[in-house]
């Protein structure tokens, strides 16, 4: 093979190959920022509580249409997720943002 018969395939695969080396290693994209954890206070939760949950799980959160929160072991994430996705005829999103937070903390607390 003659020079000009190996140039244009070996610059074909310098070509190809440099491209998707850089179009894996993405030097100038910003490394995603990881998602904040909101604390929540549970004396604002049980104010929240009390205006968005109480008709159904009681003022005391002892129960009524809803379950009764008190003595179930639920954690904050737990409590923030069955708030955000629903859960039986509990429907999603109630609350959201740092209220969901406020009242995952002040449930949390509740149901030890």
């Amino acid at each position: 093979m003659t020079k000009r018969q190996v140039a244009p395939p070996l610059l074909l695969v310098t070509v190809t190959l440099t491209t998707f080396g850089l179009a894996k290693w993405h030097p100038f994209s910003p490394a995603a920022a990881p998602a904040a954890s909101v604390a929540g206070d549970p004396l604002r939760g049980r104010q929240v509580f009390v205006v968005n949950c109480s008709g159904c799980h009681g003022m005391d959160a002892t129960g009524g249409i809803g379950p009764s929160l008190r003595g179930v072991g639920l954690e904050p994430a737990e409590v923030e997720q069955i708030v955000a996705s629903g859960r039986g005829v509990m429907p999603a999103g109630v609350v959201e943002g740092q209220e969901a937070a406020d009242v995952a903390a002040y449930v949390a607390g509740i149901s030890q």
